[in-house]
């Protein structure tokens, strides 16, 4: 697990939200990865935009993979002078959509999943090349993701703790990952949020954590802190069902529908009293499209 250096975001006021765009397993050399979707989440305005890839991003199935079909790719990966670098092709062409419509600084980074994994027993990182072309951060499979919020003349320090996901695609029950991945988040400590990946659902759920409070004063009584802790599952890009005659993997599969398109968190600075330190700081979250 990387422990990667802070990301640092200047806010001008406490009425500003906050808009964090997860992006994960869009599969991009498949024909069915919704590109338009993937355009429209990245064009879509919002105030304060942070984006983190959270694995799977990059197909990376490549020519020797027994998974690979190439019927299932895109046709601009099909042609004679493309398939035979399509595992280059592939990082080229998702890297000047993302270059085109995101600035490097709006990057918390990206995770790098289970298919460009398998690239790496050919001495070669799909997405570590990928970050390497952007200019953004390499996350590896998983990380520990500091973001440092300024505001106000107010330090805030939020935590993310990002990794792929794991377990069978094939689930068919929402409940598996749902429970699998709320008890793996909570292995860990020290985190405000919590985001897989793989399984291609999306959702977010408050898992609080309650702490005792003692001031240590004499008779200063005991007193319970709550903090709103957020796990997700971050979506997905690629579409169950093919358009045409053609079926897609997860349709030859069996897999249930997904939603198509990014999660998008959205939190807000806010201030609160503290009975021993006075105000401090803390990102309140105001929910998702999920």
């Amino acid at each position: 697990m990387l422990q990667v250096k802070p990301h640092y975001v200047q806010l001008k006021t406490l009425t500003e939200e906050i808009h964090l765009l997860c992006i994960s397993d869009v599969h991009h050399a498949q024909d069915a990865s919704s590109e338009e979707e993937l355009i429209k989440d990245l064009k879509e305005p919002r105030p304060n935009r942070l984006i983190i890839g959270i694995g799977d991003e990059l197909d990376s199935i490549c020519r020797a993979d027994k998974r690979h079909r190439i019927e299932d790719l895109k046709d601009r990966f099909t042609h004679k002078h493309v398939y035979p670098r399509l595992t280059d092709a592939e990082i080229e062409d998702y890297g000047a959509i993302l270059e085109e419509l995101s600035k490097p600084e709006e990057w918390l980074g990206h995770i790098s999943g289970n298919h460009p994994y398998v690239m790496t027993q050919y001495n070669t990182d799909p997405v570590g090349r990928l970050c390497d072309m952007l200019k953004h951060p390499y996350l590896g499979y998983s990380a520990f993701v500091p973001v440092v919020f300024d505001c106000c003349g107010q330090r805030l320090n939020f935590m993310i703790v990002a990794h792929h996901g794991f377990g069978g695609t094939n689930s068919r029950k929402e409940g598996a990952s749902f429970n699998s991945y709320i008890d793996h988040a909570l292995r860990y400590d020290g985190w405000d949020l919590a985001l897989y990946g793989h399984r291609h659902d999306r959702w977010a759920k408050i898992v609080p954590k309650i702490a005792p409070q003692f001031g240590g004063k004499k008779k200063s009584p005991l007193w319970l802190k709550a903090e709103d802790r957020v796990v997700a599952q971050c979506g997905t890009y690629q579409r169950t069902l093919a358009h045409g005659e053609m079926p897609t993997y997860s349709e030859r599969m069996g897999y249930p529908p997904k939603p198509i398109g990014a999660l998008v968190l959205r939190y807000k600075f806010t201030r609160r009293r503290n009975k021993d330190t006075g105000r401090e700081g803390r990102l309140e979250y105001l929910g998702s499209n999920s």
